[in-house]
């Protein structure tokens, strides 16, 4: 079942990252992916993330595509003004990438280009809107389109970013505009895990939890320290004392993933690195699990 019909059905979901070569080699990220390949819905290609130069999102999601891959196209407003992003949706459209991701996207000065000018054109719920206008079979300026795009739109939200009541509005505004799958930043307690997906679930689209697996002492002290509220306090304690904190911090997301397939809609996993392992805990999801009925 393809992923539009998955978020149309309510079917469990399973979304994971890929971020596009510094380069024009691809190969390497479509043999990275290949154990994942029929196991994962849909992959999310990442549009220069961080602020930092990779090739073209809608570039390799075609490359997904041709290769047997179910993309999510992500795009951001950050480098783009809103030509430029009617422009891409339609060739995303053409080349038969269905499946958006719509964003703002992070600040020019946190990349390692930090004099690059910043667009900002319009932000994510302006971008959605967008979309929605291009289905009905206009641009912005109202002029009417020969053949008319099809999209299962798509945002993200960050349940730590503060304050927290200006983030629930982001939110709203999001869905309302027309999003219908959320796909959460990071996630590592169970509790908050249920409570975002009940917060997306109640404003009308499918939540996908966002997890991703901590490597170190030092990467979850870093993610700490960017949002305080992210990492809880145990998480760190249990990497402290782990003889293998990769491996201590992969199993801590895995049971965090078991939790949300037994009330969730669909899991993220960001940065994964660890194919086989995904694949194998897919396939215990869909086939031995007592969660199986939902996928």
């Amino acid at each position: 079942m393809s992923f539009s019909k998955k978020v149309k059905n309510g079917k469990f979901i399973i979304t994971a990252e890929v971020a596009p070569p510094r380069g024009i080699e691809w190969k390497t990220v479509i043999e990275s992916i290949e154990p994942l390949k029929g196991k994962v819905d849909a992959f999310n290609v990442t549009d220069n993330q961080r602020s930092m130069v990779r090739m073209s999102s809608l570039a390799m999601s075609k490359l997904l595509l041709d290769s047997g891959f179910e993309p999510i196209f992500q795009l951001t407003c950050r480098d783009r003004n809103r030509i430029a992003l009617q422009s891409e949706l339609l060739g995303a459209a053409a080349l038969g990438i269905k499946n958006v991701c719509l964003m703002t996207g992070d600040f020019t000065t946190l990349g390692d280009q930090p004099d690059a000018k910043p667009v900002f054109d319009i932000d994510s719920i302006h971008l959605i809107q967008t979309a929605k206008k291009l289905e009905s079979g206009v641009l912005l300026n109202r002029k009417e389109l020969k053949g008319v795009p099809t999209f299962t739109v798509g945002a993200v939200y960050n349940p730590f970013a503060g304050p927290k009541v200006l983030q629930v509005w982001k939110l709203r505004k999001k869905i309302e505009a027309g999003a219908e799958f959320i796909q959460t930043q990071p996630v590592y307690d169970v509790r908050m895990a249920k409570d975002v997906h009940d917060l997306i679930e109640s404003l009308g689209a499918v939540p996908i939890i966002g997890l991703l697996p901590i490597k170190s002492l030092k990467m979850a002290n870093f993610m700490k320290k960017l949002n305080p509220t992210s990492i809880p306090n145990r998480l760190i304690e249990g990497l402290e004392r782990a003889n293998n904190p990769a491996q201590y911090g992969w199993d801590y997301v895995i049971d965090i993933a078991h939790a949300i397939a037994e009330f969730g809609k669909g899991i993220h996993f960001m940065l994964v690195g660890k194919t086989a392992e995904l694949a194998a805990f897919i396939d215990y999801l869909r086939n031995n699990s007592p969660y199986n009925h939902k996928f």
